[in-house]
């Protein structure tokens, strides 16, 4: 069958259709019934004269491409936006790079509240219940500091042992390192601690805010004003993310995911045997030193970061002052840096088990209120993530 077309020339339409149907239904039964011509089509009719010609007719037929066969073939196709199939995906970009497994460990420890008894931080409890068997009072003095030496170094080997065989078993695989930093970052519990303690504050609850603050620090804080209890919060909240946070990024960026786990490691023998506490004084120096010396590096990489403070002139400064005056050197940097970048002061006198204990002030020249607190762990959590913007930049330029 054909159809006269206005230019004197004529159409073949295919087997079974008629003039009647329009393009589309024509389309739609050619591709649903496999409708096609049994036979060759028929010359077109010669118009029997010449004719100019013409333009191009806005209801003229579109030529037909076959859709796309649904009963079989590359699935990928239907797949496929603009020009990318999911076959081309790799998932595995995500951890392509060390820097990036470290920002996907980082938002996963951030987002899904994992138990802290999951974490490394859980095994406190025990290194302080070995710590009880072998740092006894009946012990002579040189008998407890060698014990301070030996069970750290104990302890950091057997694990920096594991993680070793482990990296070796799974080849140095960025999708394990990934899981075990999960665990190993420490973020959201000290974060959640000085919210926690800000919104006792705000609300007017001073003696919760003392019972939750308690849990945090290792100074009594029965006789904390609301000024020390803010001052308390925020040194804790940039020690502690710093220690258990930051540096544990910087270290793993050093030295891959062992690194990582020797620096949170020791930073919880460190706490858990910190030397302010009675009977530690002689068994917990040994690990206090090599903890200020694997946080001394982390300080550095801090001062670029606070760099995108309002005054980092002034942080700097205060950060030089804190490094000369604090019996802790290293966190005396950290805590000057971060106080004068806020302009807020911090440190000053503390009371440890009944006994007094005197230390220099640090930072800036304003007193911190409540605010301080949030500003305070806001901070030391913003450099963090600017050196995790960096550290992706550099792997993925270099």
């Amino acid at each position: 069958m054909s159809l006269s077309l206005s230019d004197g020339g004529s159409m073949v339409l295919p087997q079974g259709l008629s003039a009647a149907d329009s393009i589309f239904d024509q389309a739609y039964r050619h591709f649903n019934h496999g409708d096609s011509p049994s036979a060759a089509p028929a010359a077109p009719s010669a118009p029997a004269t010449p004719a100019a010609p013409s333009a191009p007719r806005g209801d003229a037929p579109m030529p037909y491409s076959a859709p796309y066969d649904h009963t079989g073939g590359d699935t990928t196709a239907v797949l496929g936006v603009d020009g990318l199939h999911l076959d081309q995906v790799d998932v595995g970009l995500l951890v392509a790079e060390p820097s990036l497994a470290l920002t996907l460990a980082v938002l996963i420890e951030m987002l899904i509240p994992l138990p802290r008894k999951l974490k490394l931080t859980g095994l406190a409890g025990v290194f302080a219940a070995l710590a009880r068997k072998v740092n006894r009072p009946s012990f002579r003095d040189q008998q407890r500091a060698f014990a301070g030496v030996m069970l750290p170094t104990l302890i950091v080997s057997v694990l920096l042992f594991l993680v070793l065989t482990l990296d070796l078993i799974a080849g140095f695989d960025l999708i394990v390192a990934l899981v075990v930093l999960v665990l190993v970052l420490d973020l959201r519990f000290a974060q959640e601690g000085s919210v926690q303690v800000e919104r006792a504050l705000h609300e007017g609850f001073k003696e919760k805010a003392k019972s939750l603050l308690s849990g945090m620090v290792l100074r009594e804080t029965s006789m904390l004003s609301e000024l020390g209890i803010a001052k308390a919060c925020a040194e804790s909240a940039i020690l502690r993310i710093f220690s258990g946070w930051f540096a544990v990024i910087v270290w793993f960026l050093i030295a891959g995911l062992e690194g990582a786990v020797v620096m949170q490691t020791v930073t919880i023998l460190a706490r858990e045997y910190n030397y302010k506490l009675r009977g530690n004084a002689l068994f917990g120096k040994y690990i206090f030193r090599v903890q200020q010396i694997m946080l001394a590096l982390p300080a550095l990489v801090l001062v670029p970061c606070l760099f995108f403070s309002r005054n980092p002139l002034r942080a700097l400064a205060c950060g030089k002052e804190g490094f000369s005056l604090y019996p802790a050197a290293v966190s005396g940097f950290v805590l000057g840096a971060v106080g004068g970048a806020l302009n807020i002061t911090l440190g000053g006198p503390r009371y440890y088990q009944g006994n007094l204990v005197r230390l220099p002030k640090v930072g800036g020249n304003n007193n911190p209120s409540r605010e301080s607190i949030l500003y305070a762990m806001r901070k030391i959590r913003m450099c963090g993530l600017i050196l995790l913007v960096a550290a992706i930049i550099i792997d993925l330029n270099f």
